[in-house]
């Protein structure tokens, strides 16, 4: 039996696990390398405050131990020599990379050289990066076929040669939740076929096209998901609130003082409105969903939350106020 080492976190962990148990093909994981259990709190909050939407794909990795008898070590950085001397006391056949939070040096790739491999489920070159799921919605990826990859990891970021990819759908008018399943229900196969590859000596990798790449950085919603209701489109607009919808705490506005959270919206094609009203609170409908002036239409707003709390619109939203 060959050995894995793991470093990062999520259910992808766990998949990837249950793949080699069940695949017969010699392969074993016997560590997972994670960061601080403090920084993962958020994900954790998160993932306990919308389990209803992750379901079985919400997974702390801290229960690698109990699951499956696999130790899990925390580490600030995995370019540590404490933490590279760890992973070289398992004797790895390979070292994947799975929301690894640092990025792996020269030093690291070197005592584990042709060893060391990322799963990035995005398109590459096109989506080297963070925040992929959120992104592939603001970029217009609805309605599309897209694939992930395991790779090379080398000193670039998501720019070693490609070992295998794996498709998904991303299904129109999908949130990141949805996205991020479609994402992760490919890592059974994409391992298990990576690694049989790895095992015919004549394989030979797809470098990547250098001139296609595109860099996307991770994205955080409380700092960028302010909607611009003045100078975006209402398409734009609809986008960008799916982009920052579920499982996330929701694209944000103001009214007055008060931040409201639109977690889901449609944008109807009805009306022209002047510049001059982007953004205006200008109906509702017989059901209390407030309609919002924009470009093009009217962004009719269907779930609103404040503080992390769905309410009701009309105790927030007035007719002819702006939002901002």
């Amino acid at each position: 039996m060959k050995n894995i080492v793991i470093l990062g976190h999520g259910v992808g962990v766990k998949f990837v696990i249950e793949s080699l148990l069940f695949s017969n093909i010699g392969y074993n994981v016997v560590l997972v390398i994670t960061h601080p259990f403090i920084e993962h709190a958020a994900d954790l909050e998160m993932i306990e405050k919308r389990k209803y939407l992750y379901g079985d794909f919400g997974y702390n990795v801290f229960n690698v131990k109990d699951d499956y008898n696999i130790p899990v070590f925390e580490s600030n950085d995995v370019n540590d020599l404490e933490a590279i001397d760890l992973i070289e006391s398992y004797s790895p056949s390979y070292i994947i990379s799975i929301g690894c939070r640092n990025i792996i040096k020269k030093t690291f790739l070197q005592r584990f050289s042709k060893k060391v491999l990322n799963i990035h489920t995005t398109p590459l070159p096109n989506y080297r990066g963070a925040a992929s799921d959120s992104w592939m919605i603001l970029n217009g990826e609805w309605g599309k076929k897209k694939y992930g990859c395991i790779h090379y990891i080398n000193e670039g970021i998501d720019t070693g040669d490609i070992i295998e990819i794996e498709y998904y759908d991303v299904l129109n008018y999908s949130y990141p939740i949805d996205i991020f399943k479609a994402r992760m229900s490919i890592f059974k196969k994409l391992v298990v076929n990576a690694l049989i590859k790895l095992s015919d000596s004549h394989f030979i990798p797809e470098k990547q096209n250098t001139d296609l790449a595109t860099v996307f950085p991770r994205l955080l919603t409380l700092r960028d998901g302010h909607i611009d209701f003045k100078n975006w489109s209402g398409e734009d607009i609809i986008k960008f609130i799916f982009a920052f919808g579920y499982p996330f705490a929701g694209a944000f506005c103001f009214l007055e003082d008060i931040k409201l959270c639109i977690l889901r919206a449609e944008f109807i094609k009805n009306i022209e409105f002047h510049p001059f009203a982007y953004g205006l609170i200008v109906g509702k409908t017989a059901s209390n969903e407030y309609k919002i002036a924009v470009k093009g239409g009217v962004c009719l707003v269907k779930t609103l939350e404040v503080n992390g709390i769905e309410v009701s619109q009309n105790k927030f939203f007035k007719l002819g106020k702006y939002l901002k």
